[in-house]
């Protein structure tokens, strides 16, 4: 997600085009949790320290002539797809003010499109949306192929490996247990000890899974296990992506939020801090390197954690927001971690599956 400070005139019609979302085009009274959702976006996402207070109204006529330049273009309609989602309804009335914006703008975004599927109540689409964006990035290409997906359909189902996958699982599960033999404070020893403590199992162990991307965001972000600090993190994770930030993001909100059902897993409803979520927004899209593509954990894997997360450009964690999420520093406690927002990105330092 690319952050960018506009101008006064900018902001103004941001916030207005803000709150058309959340007042459904002024036909609603905006939600507290709206109001302050707009608020922590202004001072987190814009680097507004006195924010605009947000009142209900529709569109501004001069949104396109005053949101100018298609970066700031795209952030708006970004940032008004994830406001019609905090009220915890998916309304087809403020969906209709997000479509519009996005039409005046001339931005064709693809958390617009998920957001129509959510209205409609296509989560199985979605579902299949976002694992067809994860087997995008696995592929090589960039563009999953039919070769992709059987690649993919095939590491997930261990009955069909033979003798030489065994073989490479178990050389690859003892790769990663050396990881808990690094000194204290290493990154590689916090990312074993994250998995040792919260039982999940290691790659290439029994019932794993070949990636470790979303419990390297995990121990980068500081972010814990509960359902809360989960759905922080996808707004941490969304923060630094690119074209496909609002997969992560949506998938939060529409599993934190809203309670919609995406994937198997926990739904919950109503979870969403503003100004947790925000900073955590604001801490992803701060991160000056990319953990998704060309990233290798086992070059890093030795270097001291906080070190790392400095040199990686990551802003340190809010005391508050530490002691409301339960803040990971490689000592993490408690059991139980379910990983349905795995899909957007894959562990390096892995192969692409070869068949055996």
């Amino acid at each position: 997600m690319k952050l960018i400070h506009p101008t006064p005139a900018q902001l103004s019609t941001m916030v207005q085009a803000m709150s058309a979302v959340i007042s459904a085009g002024g036909r609603l009274p905006p939600l507290p949790v709206e109001r302050a959702s707009i608020a922590a976006i202004q001072r987190h996402l814009l680097g507004q320290p006195v924010p605009i207070r947000a009142e209900a109204g529709p569109l501004p006529d001069d949104l396109a002539a005053t949101i100018d330049n298609a970066d700031l273009r795209r952030l708006t309609v970004q940032l008004l797809v994830i406001l019609s989602l905090v009220g915890r309804r998916i309304r087809d009335d403020k969906v209709a003010v997000v479509t519009e914006a996005a039409r005046r703008l001339g931005i064709e975004e693809r958390g617009v499109a998920l957001l129509q599927r959510a209205a409609r109540g296509q989560f199985k689409r979605i579902a299949m949306s976002l694992m067809k964006g994860f087997v995008d990035w696995w592929s090589p290409s960039g563009k999953a192929g039919i070769g992709d997906w059987m690649r993919f359909i095939w590491w997930m189902l261990p009955q069909l490996h033979g003798k030489g996958t065994a073989r490479r699982h178990a050389e690859l599960a003892a790769r990663y247990a050396a990881l808990g033999r690094l000194p204290e404070g290493t990154f590689g020893r916090a990312l074993h000890a994250f998995y040792a403590d919260n039982d999940i199992g290691l790659p290439g162990e029994p019932k794993s899974v070949p990636w470790v991307m979303h419990e390297v965001y995990h121990v980068l972000s500081e972010y814990g296990v509960k359902l809360e600090a989960e759905m922080l993190l996808t707004a941490f994770v969304g923060g630094s992506l690119g074209e496909n930030c609002m997969d992560q993001i949506l998938f939060g909100l529409l599993s934190y939020q809203t309670g919609s059902p995406l994937i198997g897993g926990v739904v919950a409803e109503g979870l969403l801090d503003p100004e947790s979520y925000f900073a955590a927004m604001a801490r992803g899209a701060a991160m000056t390197v990319s953990v998704v593509r060309g990233w290798d954990l086992w070059t890093v894997a030795e270097t001291d954690l906080e070190q790392l997360r400095a040199q990686y450009g990551i802003p340190p964690l809010g005391e508050k927001e530490r002691t409301l999420v339960g803040g990971y520093n490689g000592l993490l406690t408690g059991p139980g971690h379910s990983t349905p927002a795995d899909w957007p990105g894959i562990g390096q330092g892995l192969p692409a599956p070869a068949m055996a």
